[in-house]
């Protein structure tokens, strides 16, 4: 059984599964699952702990005896594997897919399982991942999207008995966009700085909330090839100012308007536009939204003086001086996302 990080209070107050599975790209709220898990648990008797934490070259027979062992201070216990990364190797791939079966068959008695990972959608398709969401009450935490946030932020502001206007809910969001850790912190300077009852303005926001978005080239991509211009300037400012190399996200970008070129290519010549994907090679539900959103867009002409401008760009960012080009190669970055998100 799947469900959603905001379907886990309902699930949990119905049922407390013996096995977890925390998964997701949002780190905040994995942590935040975790906690309601063990909350719960600990409520329902188990109150003795187990964390382990695993990786592909960690001695994975531990997570199976762990399971096995009989408590030696209480009835219940809980156990905890946490990963930080996606990979865990071969071993633990085998192992994890093993114990999955253990909590299918009953074979780990008294004790609630949680495994905490991240993922992506290529790790979606291994069998250890597909095992364990067969299995487990898995929880997915996926990353606040940025339409989602104001509401995010309203639903945060009530638990601790305050409000915002909208202008100041938009504000937030952009000032927290794409880092929630860091957009907790500002929640609770906001609790610190102003009273239960407070509905926060908009000028509140800007004495008391610092910038604290973060983006990556991830987050380019899809404000630039969605068309959200400003979006994609702002990102790019921010690359910039953490120091951020061209050459290291440029490529990327590259890739997915030479993706979006062939699409549209294919498109011309007749194809549907999900075979024209296929077709240039496009995989992943993010990067087929993008690509196909800039194949829409823009012409195959446009596209093919995107792709001349990248080339320009990667020689000027190699110390290359190209005619009629700036030397400032994050001008010409700027130029370019302008151009593919506006058309």
């Amino acid at each position: 059984m799947q469900i959603q990080f905001r379907d886990l209070s309902a699930k949990l107050a119905k049922q407390l599964a013996p096995f977890w599975f925390v998964t997701g790209s949002e780190q905040l709220l994995m942590i935040e699952a975790a906690d309601a898990i063990r909350s719960a648990a600990r409520a329902a008797g188990y109150t003795e702990r187990e964390v382990l934490n695993g990786s592909a070259v960690w001695n994975w027979s531990q997570l199976i005896e762990s399971c096995q062992a009989m408590s030696l201070f209480a009835e219940k216990r809980i156990v905890e594997l946490r990963l930080a990364s996606p990979k865990p190797g071969k071993q633990g791939a085998e192992v994890l897919q093993t114990v999955a079966e253990m909590a299918r068959t009953g074979a780990i008695e008294n004790t609630i399982l949680i495994v905490s990972a991240p993922c992506d959608w290529t790790v979606e398709k291994l069998a250890w991942f597909k095992k364990l969401t067969s299995i487990a009450c898995t929880v997915r935490c996926e990353p606040i999207t940025a339409k989602e946030l104001p509401g995010w932020f309203q639903a945060r502001l009530k638990l601790q008995g305050q409000s915002a206007e909208p202008m100041a809910l938009k504000l937030l969001s952009e000032r927290c966009e794409g880092n929630l850790l860091a957009a907790k912190q500002e929640l609770l300077k906001l609790s610190y700085a102003y009273p239960a009852g407070t509905e926060i303005t908009e000028q509140m926001i800007r004495e008391a909330v610092s910038d604290v978005s973060r983006f990556d080239a991830e987050s380019l991509l899809q404000a630039a090839l969605l068309g959200d211009a400003a979006k994609g300037l702002k990102v790019l400012e921010k690359l910039r100012d953490e120091g951020q190399s061209v050459l290291g996200f440029s490529w990327m970008l590259t890739d997915e308007i030479r993706k979006a070129a062939q699409t549209r290519s294919f498109m011309d010549a007749g194809s549907d536009p999900q075979e024209a994907l296929r077709a240039a090679g496009v995989w992943g539900p993010a990067a087929n939204a993008r690509v196909r959103a800039l194949s829409k867009r823009l012409s195959s002409a446009k596209l093919a003086s995107a792709l001349m401008l990248c080339a320009d760009i990667d020689k000027i960012a190699k110390g290359l001086t190209v005619r009629t080009r700036s030397t400032e190669v994050w001008n010409e970055m700027a130029s370019l996302v302008a151009f593919i998100a506006r058309g």
